[in-house]
């Protein structure tokens, strides 16, 4: 059996760990290692028991040992990219050497024990878990791996659950914005996105492209933020003006920074003008709700092993903790804007998704399927994911489900740098075959050059010709890149490949959006493994959703790994409470661009 998945990895077919979960576990009890594995939860209340079953090693070739032993650190790295933790520990039967010289090499292979900034691979996962304990539990000791006897396991220790009604507490997120002015922000990969609302309307909207993983301070992530609620405050107070000529001139001169090719030049501008027009610089906001795409713990952005803070991460002159803690202090930034008794909220992106979207059903007449929770996914540069539970409550771990490994296969794929299009390494951590690489804005990049050479020549060459994709040599072996300076064209190349479905409608361009589905499917076998959510159902956000064609296609993928999947895109029939249908009735924006944003406003709000 193991020979054969290795064979299929060594041509390039994807090995899904899905698949290897249970061939591993239908093995006769003869030929499998049994393995519990034992987690300490974040909070220190629970104990989680996952059980695996190995082939035996005995007999087996060096490469199919390699192939097991993958396999293994895939599952270990899964639970704790998800979970996080305070201890591991792996429970195996006694007497069997290699077994044990394959679980001895995991703390090693993990970083235990290693000074962050040395730790690599797997091991990164264990930077972020630190970084909560550090947030969460201080003087907490570090997490840690051990090796236990199967025959000592203990019972899982699972808390017992508060009972809430938490139908009244989302419908409760949308009442109370009379009087009170909010800014909603959504920080992603290639935009920001940002939502002024006042005395319960939307006033106004703005968009502001970046490319983050190009940053080499922390500053450079937190400014742009700053800069963008000074922008908002300015357009607040020109809404508060009394009707008339003067309003009208200051409301154009904010309109130059809110326009969305607007960058950091003329938003400044824009903003002084109005400071030289008598602007109130007492005004405040009531609340600022703020979603970022990393690891959120008590309003704290904790994790800093994204792709975005990947530059900062490889700049030599700085220390990179005491730099990223600029970062972490986001919020303490944020505060100088409100006014007294203000909020300031921030939630990891994927939270953000199902937070709003549980909004949106509580005021809808499915909303009693709130009593499952609510699980979402943002489908963008990299795949987001939040989850609600069955009470009502987010929870306080990592959720880096994008960084799950769900391909043991697809080795050739692997011989390329993570930046060449064609490769499915993850750009933070050098492992193959993770999400990031996937259901995601990078998934369909690869998929296009993998298939668009062999099958559609022309269609490769018109990326070409159209600047999408470039040649490049570096270290003396050539690659192909999406160009991202002086212009970043990595958005108009996702929106090229999503509107070819449409203008081809052939087979290659169709497979492309099924593999990307297939990745789903996976990840809601995993999700729901790992997790163990009440709800299987998923909401996707996101730019790669926003087309009927491309969606329908990812779930007809999806259910070739789950038959019965079910998945429903933000936006249809998700526009149920006052700034939603606001957001919904807007000639300019969609739900499927601001309803973040929008979520962001609800989850400062109360």
């Amino acid at each position: 059996m193991v020979k054969e998945f290795v064979e299929r990895a060594k041509r390039g077919e994807s090995v899904y760990i899905t698949e290897l979960h249970a061939a591993f576990v239908s093995l006769p009890v003869g030929e499998r290692e049994r393995l519990a594995l034992l987690l300490e939860t974040l909070d220190g209340k629970g104990l989680r028991r996952f059980d695996l079953s190995l082939p035996r090693l005995e007999g087996l070739q060096a490469d199919e040992v390699a192939f097991i032993e993958s396999y293994l650190s895939a599952e270990l790295y899964n639970i704790l990219s998800a979970l996080g933790g305070r201890r591991l520990t792996v429970c195996r039967a006694a007497g069997r050497p290699l077994l044990d010289a394959l679980l001895a090499r995991l703390p090693a292979a993990f970083g235990i024990g290693q000074p962050r900034a040395e730790r690599r691979g797997y091991a990164r996962a264990i930077n972020v878990i630190d970084r909560m304990l550090g947030a969460m539990a201080p003087g907490s000791p570090p997490f840690s791996i051990a090796v236990g006897d199967l025959e000592a396991v203990p019972r899982a220790i699972v808390p017992e659950r508060r009972k809430v009604d938490t139908l009244a507490f989302f419908r409760g997120k949308t009442l109370g914005l009379e009087g009170r002015a909010f800014a909603g922000i959504d920080v992603g990969g290639t935009d920001i996105k940002a939502v002024l609302v006042d005395d319960g309307r939307i006033v106004d909207f703005k968009e502001y492209d970046w490319f983050p993983a190009n940053f080499q301070r922390s500053k450079q992530l937190v400014e742009p933020v700053l800069l963008i609620v000074e922008l908002l405050r300015a357009r607040l107070w020109v809404e508060c003006l009394p009707p008339g000529e003067l309003r009208a001139k200051l409301g154009r001169i904010a309109a130059r920074g809110l326009d969305r090719r607007a960058g950091e030049v003329e938003m400044r501008a824009a903003i002084d003008e109005l400071n030289r027009a008598g602007l109130d610089l007492d005004l405040r906001f009531d609340a600022i709700g703020l979603c970022f795409p990393d690891v959120v713990v008590k309003d704290k952005i904790v994790g800093g092993e994204v792709y975005k803070t990947r530059g900062i991460r490889n700049n030599p002159t700085i220390d990179y903790e005491s730099d990223f803690a600029e970062l972490t202090h986001l919020d303490l930034r944020l505060r100088e804007w409100l006014g007294p008794g203000g909020k300031v909220r921030i939630v990891n992106d994927g939270p953000m998704a199902s937070f709003t979207a549980a909004v949106e059903m509580a005021a809808s007449p499915e909303a009693e399927t709130l009593s499952h929770g609510v699980f979402a996914h943002t489908l963008g540069t990299e795949l987001g994911t939040g989850w609600i539970d069955e009470d009502g409550t987010i929870p306080d771990i990592p959720l880096e489900v994008y960084n799950f490994v769900i391909d043991l296969g697809s080795w050739p794929e692997r011989a390329h740098e993570a930046d060449d299009l064609r490769s499915l390494n993850n750009f933070n951590t050098g492992i193959a075959g993770t999400l990031q690489k996937y259901s995601s804005q990078s998934g369909v990049f690869r998929l296009a050059l993998k298939y668009f050479p062999g099958e559609r020549p022309d269609l490769f060459r018109e990326l070409i010709e159209k600047g999408f994709v470039e040649r490049r040599t570096r270290g003396g072996t050539e690659g192909f890149y999406v160009p991202t300076e002086p212009v970043d064209l990595r958005k108009p190349f996702l929106e090229h490949m999503m509107a070819l479905l449409g203008r081809e409608g052939d087979e290659t361009n169709r497979k492309i959006w099924r593999e990307l589905g297939e990745s789903l499917g996976v990840t809601l076998l995993e999700t729901r493994r790992i997790l163990e959510p009440a709800t299987d159902e998923r909401f996707l956000f996101g730019r790669l959703v926003k087309d009927r064609g491309c969606f329908d296609l990812m779930v007809e993928g999806a259910r070739r790994i789950v038959p019965n999947a079910s998945f429903a895109v933000a936006g249809t029939g998700m526009a149920n409470t006052p700034l939603m249908r606001q957001l919904e009735a807007n000639p300019d924006y969609t739900v499927a661009q601001f309803a973040q944003a929008i979520g962001a406003v609800y989850f400062a709000n109360g």
